[in-house]
């Protein structure tokens, strides 16, 4: 219940909280304080961390993360993403949201 509703002492760290979402048996090296969820496809890791590495680290075991919250400003909590993969959001986007409305610049600078 405490994970479900985020109330667990490990998902309100001082630090900053970076979700992680990897492959189960995937090793990652980064500094922190980490709860594994999921069965180990989510971490949760309490880090003051570069943006660039913890995406970089994600990214190399073959996932992805983001920022839940953290020091310092991020242009974005979530990561790049690569021009094709922009392009199709933008447009999934335009067709679903053709006003605007839903959460403005919060997905990607762009839209």
């Amino acid at each position: 219940e405490s994970v479900r509703h985020m109330t667990h002492p490990a998902l309100s760290p001082p630090a900053g909280l970076w979700r992680l979402s990897v492959p189960a048996l995937a090793k990652l090296d980064l500094p922190g304080e980490a709860f594994i969820d999921w069965g180990g496809a989510q971490r949760w890791l309490a880090a003051d961390l570069p943006p660039s590495a913890a995406r970089e680290a994600a990214k190399a075991a073959g996932g992805h993360a983001t920022l839940f919250y953290g020091k310092g400003p991020v242009e974005t909590p979530f990561a790049p993403l690569a021009p094709p993969l922009l392009a199709l959001h933008q447009r999934l986007k335009a067709a679903l949201d053709p006003q605007g409305v839903l959460n403005p610049g919060r997905l990607h600078p762009d839209f």
